[in-house]
């Protein structure tokens, strides 16, 4: 494994975990420059995490210091001409999830990085932080028998701060993005088509949508998904109904039932205090993938298919119909 020289591009709150994650594994990462806007927070970043030079503009940057590759922690709404400068300049990107706001864009930025020859990746860190990693390798034993269904809740009081506020899509680019991508770790089956209906609570203070109620065929497989910032129950919970048995997958474990009642558990390292860990896992995929000249798996390209989901639902609950898909795509 190769040590690589990274920056990262935005110092908001995001941006904690990634440098936590990253400092754990110094044999593979070094941030050799950050950059923000806001003198405070590149202040933040020397003081807090290290970071030996920062910038205030891509462009002083890109002149100002040497890197492979950039995390990009902008929000999503100023994220493709920061991409698009970084690509420009042959820096490889990990961004941060949503890749963005919308479908088309989205498509704009795998272009953008294809054509300029760099790797392109999103850091959907809940593949690892929530346990869908650890239930596919169950699913992949035989342990339940072929998967006919997935039911999953995230029940919460979420009242977020900052520019989330005014952004017109909340509750689904905020999480649901992160279960989006998690149902299609679990399947095998591209998503043909998505209902949604949404609505906002006025219990929290957000231009978008608090709460959302969605079903998505993928194949046969039917997934039923219910979020909600502004429930006074929490919980979050992914059942996986199986013919010889059920999965429930939680943060920090995976439980399955069997046919006659027996249970089997696994534990997940990576929830909780383990999130900046998950984080560093979704960048050694990009890392990976530079060092052997491959695609990382969780590459823009594959990234599609999980804005495809969250663009089709914001349509469908827009449109009041049904969004198809075809092969998983918009």
């Amino acid at each position: 494994m190769n040590l690589h020289n990274i920056a990262v591009v935005g110092c908001g709150g995001v941006s904690a975990m990634h440098f936590s994650g990253y400092a754990a594994h110094p044999e593979r990462v070094a941030v050799v420059a950050a950059c923000d806007p806001l003198p405070e927070r590149t202040e933040w970043a020397r003081t807090k995490h290290g970071v030996p030079a920062t910038f205030a503009s891509i462009d002083e940057l890109l002149a100002g210091a040497e890197f492979e590759a950039a995390v990009v922690c902008t929000p999503s709404q100023v994220r493709e001409p920061v991409v698009a400068a970084l690509a420009e300049a042959g820096k490889h990107v990990l961004a941060e999830k949503p890749l963005a706001d919308c479908y088309d864009e989205a498509a704009r930025l795998v272009k953008i990085c294809a054509d300029a020859g760099v790797q392109l990746a999103v850091n959907q860190n809940f593949r690892d932080h929530y346990s869908f990693g650890i239930a596919r390798s169950v699913i992949d034993t035989g342990a339940i028998g072929t998967v006919r269904g997935i039911a999953h809740q995230e029940l919460t009081f979420r009242q977020d701060r900052g520019w989330r506020l005014g952004m017109a899509r909340h509750a689904l680019s905020v999480m649901g993005v992160h279960w989006f991508d998690g149902f299609r770790q679990l399947l095998d089956h591209d998503a043909d088509l998505i209902s949604c209906r949404t609505y906002s609570s006025p219990a929290i203070s957000c231009s978008g949508e608090t709460d959302a109620s969605v079903t998505i065929d993928f194949g046969p497989v039917t997934v039923s998904y219910v979020q909600s910032f502004s429930s006074r129950i929490s919980r979050t919970e992914t059942l996986v109904f199986g013919d010889s048995g059920t999965l429930r997958l939680e943060y920090d474990r995976v439980t399955r039932i069997g046919a006659d009642g027996d249970t089997e558990e696994w534990a997940n390292p990576h929830s909780g205090a383990g999130k900046p860990e998950s984080t560093f896992r979704s960048l050694a995929r990009l890392l990976d993938a530079i060092d052997n000249s491959a695609e990382p798996g969780n590459s823009g390209q594959d990234n599609l298919k999980t804005i495809a989901l969250l663009d089709g639902a914001y349509r469908s609950a827009a449109e009041h119909r049904p969004i198809a898909l075809t092969g998983g795509l918009l």
